[in-house]
């Protein structure tokens, strides 16, 4: 199992269909954090790649996307300690 970061500038905000959908599809990696507006982490054994696969169908022209596999050397400030507790306990 990985973790991994995914981030996204969409054009398609507001509620729209396509937003939806790619927040359902990044929560049904199961153990998943929404650490801010457009930022989420994941725990998978799949790829990025496969990650990005799945979740490229919700995204219109001009979208970004990135998700990056989380390693360690990670710090952060200003989160909840349950937010904390959720990265220590994956030991990126």
């Amino acid at each position: 199992m990985a973790v991994y970061c995914i981030s996204y500038d969409l054009k398609n905000k507001n509620g729209e269909p396509l937003y939806e959908q790619l927040i359902t599809a990044i929560q049904s990696y199961g153990n998943w954090w929404h650490q801010s507006k457009s930022t989420w982490f994941i725990e998978t054994g799949k790829t990025a790649r496969q990650i990005l696969e799945k979740l490229d169908p919700f995204l219109l022209d001009g979208d970004k996307i990135i998700v990056i596999e989380v390693k360690s050397h990670w710090w952060a400030n200003g989160h909840t300690e349950k937010e904390y507790q959720w990265m220590k306990e994956r030991k990126f």
